[in-house]
């Protein structure tokens, strides 16, 4: 009895490794699958950002504090040292913001109204700064390069993904430098932004969503909304469309982890007596004011309301870039009338996003091209040939299974 109860046991032992390394090996050709055909792709995007970021940083004399733009204007000294670049005369950019949120993702310090201007929004953005502070191990003289080496990071990430989204619409990977390229991407490697972090983590859950992988898309978007908040409306976008079909799972399934934001707000409101969307900027307005204040305000019609500096001669690329924008807006409010894709309904959704937001918003091409990155991206998405007959297709196994469970 003892034998054969031994042998049994043996027998498990090895079975269990088999599947071990089954799984391994099934692992490895996932990621090969993955990665390989996004080799080419990765290559040149790492090629443009690496040149980039040498001009870049040339300018400060290769100190990686330049490109934060830390403005004088609040006392921050705290996370200073003799190296740290200062704009005396200046406001700053919001890499700052992130610099010092990477001093303290946990929202440990009692007074952070002294280093940040809205502090309860700022630390709704805290995935940026956390990955940050992990990635110099806490040591705040790593922060500067970290800022810079996880943007890096995400971008390729997203590429990868986005490689991946066009693998699985039947199109072609090199279209994913339109992605790695895209205006929100390298303002923020070039400002320490968190519009690399917060656009891969989308471009993984729309990958995700492709391969009809609702669980960890979800996950992953849901995580992603604590990169930039506006990115919450990608998963809420998944979950419309899902209810629109009466499939209250996969609905749940991009809806649910939305909780996890939620309550990283609720902590923030319970450190700081404030909501992060309470203590927002005015950062919407009428349907299209923030585009025709713009375009006025370069045209010479409109005066400035917010001290903008006056706009360069040559106006034209910005004015087309507006017109554009608004075009894309106009037609992604319409495109859902006739389809009922979910890039369509993507598509809308951030449409009327950037349909009401106001002059803060517009107050450069910088800000407003980063805003409008999610509606580029979608509005590129619905103009492949192929998403509405893959969808659809994906679309009906999916509802058999549903149906059949």
């Amino acid at each position: 009895m003892a034998v054969g109860s031994h042998a049994t046991r043996r027998a498990g032992v090895c079975l269990g490794l088999e599947q071990l390394r089954a799984g391994e090996i099934r692992g490895f050709e996932r990621a090969r699958e993955l990665i390989a055909p996004a080799v080419g792709p990765v290559l040149v995007a790492l090629a443009v950002y690496l040149g980039m970021l040498f001009v870049l940083l040339r300018l400060f004399d290769f100190n990686p504090t330049g490109p934060i733009h830390i403005g004088a204007h609040l006392p921050a000294e705290r996370f200073w040292n003799e190296q740290t670049i200062v704009e005396r005369d200046s406001a700053g950019y919001d890499g700052q913001w992130f610099f010092y949120l990477a001093h303290d993702p946990a929202l440990r310090a009692d007074d952070p109204y002294a280093f940040l201007d809205f502090p309860a929004y700022r630390y709704a953005r805290v995935l940026y700064p956390t990955l940050v502070w992990a990635s110099s191990l806490g040591r705040p003289d790593a922060i500067p390069w970290a800022l810079l080496v996880v943007n890096v990071i995400g971008a390729l990430a997203g590429t990868i993904a986005a490689v991946d989204i066009l693998r699985s619409l039947g199109a072609s990977r090199w279209l994913a430098l339109a992605f790695a390229l895209s205006p929100a991407i390298l303002i923020g490697l070039a400002t320490d932004l968190a519009e690399p972090t917060a656009f891969a983590l989308v471009a993984a859950g729309v990958a995700l969503y492709l391969r009809r992988r609702h669980g960890w898309a979800g996950l992953v978007l849901g995580v992603g909304a604590l990169a930039r908040e506006v990115s919450a409306l990608v998963p809420l976008a998944f979950a419309a469309h899902a209810a629109m079909r009466k499939n209250w799972r996969e609905a749940a399934a991009y809806s649910m982890p939305l909780m996890i934001p939620i309550g990283w707000h609720c902590w923030i409101w319970m450190r700081l007596g404030a909501l992060p969307f309470v203590e927002a900027p005015h950062n919407f307005g009428l349907p299209l004011s923030g585009a025709v204040y713009r375009a006025g305000f370069l045209l010479g019609i409109q005066p400035p309301l917010l001290g903008e500096p006056a706009p360069f001669r040559n106006v034209s690329l910005e004015l087309t870039v507006i017109g554009v924008s608004i075009a894309i807006m106009l037609v992604g409010l319409t495109k859902v009338l006739r389809r009922r894709d979910v890039f369509a309904v993507q598509l809308s959704v951030h449409s009327a996003l950037g349909l009401f937001t106001g002059p803060l918003v517009w107050t450069d091409l910088f800000s407003f091209a980063r805003v409008l990155g999610l509606l580029y991206l979608f509005y590129g998405l619905a103009l492949l040939p192929a998403p509405r007959d893959v969808l659809a297709r994906a679309g009906r196994t999916a509802e058999a299974k549903h149906l059949a469970s």
